[in-house]
């Protein structure tokens, strides 16, 4: 082979590398749609949607301790403008989070929850997540969240790391979670109250509505909740 051929082919392989590796990169750095749409630009708008966020909130745990029964509704907007405010500011974000994890966001639709975050490890990839939510039917007290898909970028990744953070975020915050196959897909049993001998609450309905998350429960004994709550904050 002539030195011109050997040259040539050498460019041709630099280039196939060099396009490859751009590509892939691409991909990573690919942000979903729901993703971009999903966050609210700075300004008192936001600021009220996290207020009012806090408030729903407030107003959730004062019927828990109050109410035979009780309910909340939160929107799309609420939820995104308490993760880019207060869940800063209260340095939540910083408790919360493993220190790769950033910027969470959520598009909540009829059927699932999408939820994206950057993840910095990964040259500051948006991860998308497919996740479908319910109420199980024959626990108490029992939400079902099952893995439906997840990406980094445009590329497909594996769930591994993601099951090792829910987990590792939910027992800290006294949740048991256990992990088995839902139609193939990985999905969770988060138990609150696991470890009461008695439940202070019962949840009975988490919907999922176009831009909506509506919650519903009881109080089997407000007094008790009340202490259990009171407790906890302590």
């Amino acid at each position: 082979m002539s030195r011109k051929s050997v040259l040539l082919a050498t460019g041709i392989l630099v280039l196939l590398i060099v396009g490859v590796v751009a590509t892939l990169l691409l991909l990573i750095r690919h942000e979903p749609t729901f993703y971009r749409t999903a966050a609210l630009p700075p300004g008192m708008s936001r600021k009220k949607h996290s207020n009012d966020f806090l408030q729903q909130l407030t107003q959730l745990i004062s019927a828990m301790n109050d109410a035979r029964e009780w309910s909340a509704q939160f929107t799309e907007e609420q939820i995104n403008g308490y993760l880019e405010e207060g869940f800063r500011t209260s340095g939540l974000e910083e408790q919360m989070l493993p220190d790769d994890i950033s910027d969470p966001r959520v598009r909540i639709e009829a059927d699932r929850i999408r939820l994206g975050f950057r993840y910095g490890g990964l040259w500051g990839a948006v991860v998308g997540i497919d996740l479908r939510v319910w109420v199980a039917k024959k626990e108490p007290n029992v939400v079902v969240v099952e893995l439906q898909g997840m990406q980094a970028g445009a590329l497909p990744i594996s769930a591994q790391s993601l099951l090792e953070h829910v987990s590792e975020a939910a027992r800290r915050q006294n949740i048991e979670v256990t992990w088995y196959r839902h139609q193939g897909n990985p999905a969770a049993l988060l138990r609150f109250q696991g470890k009461r001998s008695r439940a202070t609450v019962q949840l009975q309905q988490l919907e999922l509505h176009p831009g909506r998350l509506v919650i519903q429960g009881r109080s089997i004994d407000p007094a008790a909740a009340r202490g259990a709550l009171s407790a906890a904050s302590e």
